[in-house]
């Protein structure tokens, strides 16, 4: 209280005595008793001077007499110049007290004339205050007798009561005490006062019979002999009649070990209920956190129970959502939306049935009450970067749990890095809620006096995760100090100030031994265990009765419809209300494509400016960066979308949310960004390239290989618990998916371990990177205006005339040159072996010579392998009639099943032999008609169709996909024939419904009995592995995968030592 106050004061009261025949003693000395509590001894004469010379003289008379006279004018206004200057100053709280006192002045000598009353009443309405609560405080001031105390404001107490635990506690110690207190609501105060002959104190100091005090928030109460009474057990009397839904919080034998073994909390018991606020307190490692974690549900306990109203929180077929609030000590909040969108969205997610006029009304005054209203359209900002204060923050991550109003809220450390007075500010808005009936637990680090006894009960952890303690605040400090056998054990609070050091509970429980040095040891007086034990038995876990009312919940969530329009437009607006963000994620994939396209726009020629498509040696080379572009943006953006909502999704796994809503809504709007950064990238770096008519093929392409990405960094960003791992991981991804994209390596020059000659190896078939890379390449090849320009009137284009070409001339110059060796070798054998009954006579193949030529005689070896290679000739040769008869328009070979070691012989050769020239004549005829009617037309066409050319085709790329360098033009493998050149002419061979792999390039795929082109193919397969990544981020497998290995490894570990 100032001094300017102080003065004030003494000239009010000085007011009041003076009227009515002036100043009794008993006056005076109630003004001095005031002053002695407020004042250190050499003020007091001071301002008891200074109260004299405003009211004048003692009034010896024993009885002063009433008059009927009004206070003079002069007296009137100056009571009313003092009231309003007192008003201007003080708070609510101190209006009230202020109050109090004048009353308790008149009642000195119960002189309550109305004249007196007339400068009272004056005051409360100029304080404003509420006129039920003026007539409770006259009625607490001016009553002793229970008859005359008949007001809901004021709770009687005394042993005789039955069914009150206040008066339970008074049966034993105060005897013949009547025990009187008034609550306030507008203000949350509590003044008691004691009719007994007994003597009590209050927080340690002694209080006499008559007397009216504040009981603080935390106080104890306390006779000579009996229990001490509790502020949470007075103020729980009043609260009970208010209180709708009760709460019966029990937690038995919790107990919960690490993988290793290690205890994090280790049999911990305690109960609690409506109204209470309740903080866990200990050192650092003492599994304060965890515990929290327990009672909350986020982790299941290795042993142990916890219960609200009989009901285990672990059981969630029984439980009901929505009865549990939790605030980590991270910020919940998104840093770019401002304090009322936060706080709106968080309130969409909570009530179905309420409409948006409701909502914002209700989130209005939420943040009205929190006093954050004028601070609603202000950013949050980050942690690092605030634009509200921390204690603003801190309340409105309470907010948007208290939007809801869950009957428990859970804090962990809600005061951390708070100041002292944003931190009791903050625990006053606790304290708020326990008056609306909520039970609140909140983690406490390092609290000051004042919010250390604002906490109803307080929880001691120690280390090993035992609990020392469980209890009222300022009794634990007499416990430990009991315990440790201090000669003042019996007070915990200072006398003169009344302030308690929360650091002498720690530092008496992690007391250390002295050596015989007199130095401090490593090793403990007194063990955590040991702490525990003398607690249990000392303080055992009452067995009381549990509320059987099923938990009282407000969450109504909306469907999932709308959860999930919810989180899009949470999102969406986060996004756009980042300009930095914004301004990069669309600058920076057209940057990149004209960045890529200005520096490969080639021109080879070093005497001309004129610049060419055809000629652009570099074309293959854009479409694959193309690709890692799509890929990168993809992974970049996704990579950290889920870890940054981490925290958040923590809280909101208490409303149980719809985990599809949400990550549907990450997918549509990595999507929408994805479909945006593709599109501007095409859209800058084809034009400048001259890559004309395929727009949307580029740009399908590439937005499906960046959506993949995007799916494969949710789930990146699902999975691990750093950004500096998922930065690590995005290189291991891209890197892998650039070597086996078919662009940098073919595949049928790989590590024969990996590679395959007749198809992509199957490694390669899982980068979404091979089929995009396919799919482009192919389609710039084959759907160009070039190669689809029409040659005739049958609809035969530039390429399928090219196929026709290719396709002859592959069956004409390898394919029969081969086969017919293969024959004459098979052929030979069976000349050479026609004594032979098994027809294994000798034989030469291509590779293979006979042993007759050396003049030796053959041996049972030689026999054997010529034997074998006749087997393989014929084998290859059936392989071959029956691809020939699936994959082309021609004859089938009618005696396909006798070219086996057993039927083939000399007839079967000759009709073989034959059917090859039928085919050579087939091919011969169709390559020239193919070639003849190409010819033709591009005599008649030539400067169209060089003009089409130099704009549409680009002969590098048709080099790569036709393998125009490649020196082997055909493979033999498995025993058959590999065509390795002219991928892009040849169709796949059919080898079963589901079979789908084929060759690079390949312009077609089979599938289901059904081919289709490889673009359409290729991008349904992107498309079905985007969908299999989202499979497995809705799952969550990526994350558990790694959570399993961690702990194999832990144990691993443990079993090895």
């Amino acid at each position: 209280m100032s001094e300017e106050i102080l003065k004030a004061l003494m000239e009010l009261f000085a007011l009041i005595v003076k009227q009515d025949g002036g100043m009794l003693a008993s006056e005076r000395e109630y003004v001095k008793n005031f002053l002695t509590r407020q004042l250190s001894s050499e003020n007091v004469s001071q301002y008891l001077t200074l109260f004299d010379e405003h009211a004048g003289p003692v009034n010896d008379m024993k009885e002063a007499k009433d008059t009927n006279v009004k206070p003079s004018v002069r007296d009137s206004v100056k009571i009313l110049a003092i009231c309003k200057k007192i008003n201007r100053t003080l708070n609510g709280e101190q209006k009230v007290i202020a109050l109090m006192r004048l009353f308790e002045l008149v009642n000195a000598d119960r002189r309550f004339t109305p004249q007196r009353m007339n400068i009272i009443n004056t005051v409360a309405e100029v304080f404003n205050i509420p006129p039920e609560e003026f007539r409770s405080i006259e009625t607490f001031v001016t009553n002793n007798d229970v008859e005359n105390l008949s007001d809901p404001s004021i709770l009687l107490f005394y042993p005789e009561s039955p069914q009150c635990r206040v008066c339970e506690k008074m049966q034993a110690g105060y005897p013949g005490t009547l025990l009187i207190c008034v609550r306030l609501d507008s203000t949350d105060l509590l003044f008691m006062k004691y009719i007994s002959g007994e003597q009590l104190s209050l927080n340690g100091l002694p209080i006499f019979s008559g007397n009216i005090y504040i009981f603080p928030k935390g106080g104890s109460l306390r006779s000579a002999q009996g229990y001490p009474i509790y502020y949470s057990d007075i103020s729980s009397r009043f609260l009970s009649e208010n209180i709708v839904h009760k709460i019966s919080f029990r937690v038995e034998n919790l107990s919960y070990y690490f993988v290793e073994g290690h205890p994090a909390v280790d049999d911990v018991s305690f109960s609690a209920e409506q109204g209470q606020l309740i903080g866990i307190m200990g050192g650092s490692g003492s599994g304060k956190t965890t515990l929290l974690n327990l009672v909350s549900g986020i982790v299941k306990p290795s042993f142990g129970s916890v219960r609200i109203n009989g009901l285990d929180i672990n059981d969630k077929n029984a439980f009901p959502e929505g009865v549990l609030g939790y605030v980590p000590q991270d910020d919940l909040l998104i840093e770019d939306l401002t304090v009322f969108e936060n706080l709106y969205y968080a309130a969409c997610l909570c009530f179905k049935d309420k409409t948006k006029e409701e909502i914002i009304s209700h989130v209005g005054q939420t943040l009205l009450n929190l006093g954050l209203y004028e601070k609603r359209d202000l950013k949050v900002g980050s942690p690092h970067n605030k634009v509200i204060s921390g204690g603003q923050r801190k309340r409105l991550n309470i907010a948007l749990e208290m939007i809801r109003e869950p009957s428990v809220l859970l804090l962990d450390e809600p005061t951390s890095g708070l100041s002292s007075r944003d931190s009791e500010n903050l625990m006053d808005l606790l304290r708020e809620l326990t008056l609306k009936g909520k039970l609140v637990i909140s983690v406490i680090h390092q609290p000051s006096s004042e919010i250390f006894k604002m906490f109803d009960k307080i929880l001691i952890m120690d280390q090993q995760g035992s609990m020392a303690y469980y209890g009222n605040p300022v009794d634990a400090v007499i416990y430990f100090k009991t315990l440790d056998a201090q000669i003042n054990s019996s007070v915990g609070e200072c006398p003169s100030c009344g302030n308690i050091n929360p650091e002498t509970i720690f530092n008496i429980i992690e007391t250390q031994i002295v050596d015989e040095f007199g130095k401090y040891t490593e090793k403990r007086k007194i063990k955590p265990s040991e702490w525990a034990s003398v607690f249990r038995k000392k303080f055992p876990l009452p067995d009381e009765p549990e509320e059987m009312e099923k938990p009282h919940s407000n969450l109504d969530r909306p469907s999932g419809l709308r959860q999930f329009s919810i989180y899009l437009s949470r999102d969406l607006k986060s996004k756009l209300a980042n300009r930095q963000y914004l301004m990069l994620t669309l600058a920076v994939a057209p940057l990149l494509g004209l960045i890529l396209s200005l520096i490969i726009r080639y021109i080879p020629d070093p005497d001309s400016n004129i610049y060419l498509f055809s000629e652009n040696e570099n074309i293959p080379i854009y479409i694959f960066m193309s690709i890692i572009v799509a890929l990168f943006l993809g992974l970049t953006i996704s990579a950290e979308e889920i870890f940054r909502d981490r925290n958040i999704l923590k809280r909101e796994r208490f409303l149980n949310l719809n985990r599809n809503s949400y990550l549907l809504s990450k997918t549509v709007m990595m999507l929408i960004i994805s479909a945006i950064q593709t599109f501007l990238f095409c859209a800058v770096a084809n034009p400048v390239l001259e890559i004309r008519g395929l727009f949307m093929y580029y740009w399908i392409a590439l937005f499906t290989t960046s959506f993949c990405a995007n799916m494969l960094g949710l789930n990146i960003s699902s999975a691990f618990n750093s950004v500096i791992t998922i930065y690590i991981i995005i290189p291991l991804l891209i890197i892998p998916m650039m070597v086996l994209s078919g662009a940098m390596f073919p595949f049928d020059k790989l590590n024969r371990k990996i590679g395959n000659v007749e198809k992509v190896p199957f490694i390669a078939e899982l980068m979404p990177t091979r089929w995009s890379y396919e799919a482009l390449m192919v389609t710039q090849f084959r759907n160009n205006r070039y190669s689809t320009t029409m040659y005739s009137r049958d609809g035969e284009s530039y390429y399928s005339l090219q196929k026709k070409i290719s396709e002859s001339d592959f069956n004409r110059v390898y394919r029969i040159p081969e086969l017919r060796k293969r024959l004459a070798a098979a052929g030979h054998g069976n000349a050479a072996g026609d004594g032979d009954p098994a027809g294994r006579g000798n034989f030469t193949t291509s590779g293979h010579s006979n042993p007759a030529d050396h003049g030796n005689t053959p041996g049972r070896d030689d026999f054997a392998t010529a034997a074998g290679n006749r087997n393989r000739d014929l084998l290859l040769l059936k392989n071959e009639m029956m691809k020939i008869s699936d994959v082309y328009k021609v004859p089938e070979f009618s005696h396909t099943a006798s070219l086996s070691p057993e039927a083939f012989n000399s007839e079967i050769a000759d009709s073989l032999d034959s059917y090859l020239s039928r085919l050579d004549e087939i091919f011969s005829k169709q390559f020239n008609s193919a070639a003849d009617t190409r010819d033709k037309f591009y005599n008649l066409n030539s400067s169209r169709l060089n003009k089409l050319q130099d704009q549409h085709y680009n002969y590098q790329l048709e080099q790569i996909v036709t393998k125009y360098f490649e020196r082997h033009k055909m493979l033999i493998y498995n025993n058959s024939i590999v065509q390795n050149v002219d991928p892009v002419y040849l169709d796949p061979v059919k080898k079963g419904a589901l079979s789908f792999r084929t060759h690079f390039f390949a312009p077609s795929k089979y599938f289901l009995g059904m081919s289709t082109d490889t673009y359409r193919f290729n991008i349904r397969v992107i498309l079905i592995s985007s969908l299999l990544l989202y499979l497995l981020l809705y799952f969550n497998l990526p994350a558990r995968t790694i959570n399993f290995l961690e702990k194999f490894k832990i144990r691993k570990r443990l079993i090895s030592k």
